[in-house]
Order: C-alpha cells, then structure tokens, then sequence
C-alpha cells in the first residue's frame, strides 16, 4: 500500500512539471532546469579547480624544498619557511573524495530519472564522500 502510495505521488509531481523539465518549489515558485545546471557546472568547475590548484601548490612547493635543500638549507627551516604541512595533503584528499562521490552518484542518477530523487542521491553520494573524508583524516590523525 505504502509502494502505490509513493508512485503515486510521484507520478503527480511528475505530471505538475512542464514540458522544458523545470521544477516547481513547495512555495509555488518555478525554477527552470537550466538555472540547477548552471548552479550544479559551477559547483563542480569549483570542486574540479580548487582540486587542480592544490595539486599545482603541493607540486611547487615539493619542487622549492628539494632546491632550497639542494643549495644548503636546513631541513627545519625550510618547512618553517613554506609551512609546508598535511594541510595540503588533506585538502587534496578531501577534493579526492569530493569529486569520487560526485562521480559515483552522477552515474547512479544517470540511471534515474531526472527529479527531485535525482538530486537527493546526489546530495547523498557527496555526504558519503565528506563521510570518507572525515574517516580519512580521522585514520591519519591515529597513525601520527
């Protein structure tokens, strides 16, 4: 009974969309479809940049300490001079698991159709990833 319940319920959301797939808020507002993917492209180019920029600062500043090293430098100093810490590597494993869990649950809502479940199992793909993350860094902080 709950199951018949559900679908149908669904199926009136479904039919109160118009033909373009916009989606219409519980204060009758319309949002049209392409406003939630220009907001979700941002998000990710977001994600996906700030990704890239963490990789590019890590591998700089790994190429800096092995020259200042190179020409003499204590290691200590050095360190202290680029505070070069866990804090990159973390936020490298945290943009990891980001765009992983994005990546898994945007094939899992490729196989759906598109709606409010859709983006439901989005937000829940990402929460598992930001779950990952926090079992991460809690395991890291174990081994130091």
């Amino acid at each position: 009974m709950k199951k018949i319940i559900l679908v149908r319920l669904l199926n009136a959301h479904m039919a109160s969309g118009s033909a373009d797939g916009g989606f219409t808020l519980a204060n009758g507002t319309y949002v049209p479809d392409v406003i939630i993917r220009t907001v979700i492209i941002i998000l990710l180019f977001y994600v996906v940049t700030g990704f890239l920029l963490t990789l590019i600062r890590m591998l700089l500043n790994y190429r800096l300490k092995s020259k200042m090293i190179s020409r003499g430098i204590d290691v200590s100093e050095v360190e202290k001079m680029l505070r070069i810490g866990v804090e990159s590597k973390d936020y490298a494993a945290k943009y990891f698991f980001l765009l992983l869990s994005a990546g898994i649950g945007c094939a899992v809502v490729n196989s759906f159709p598109s709606g409010w479940l859709s983006a439901g199992m989005l937000a829940f793909s990402l929460s598992l990833g930001f779950a990952g993350y926090y079992y991460y860094l809690k395991k890291r902080k174990e081994t130091l």
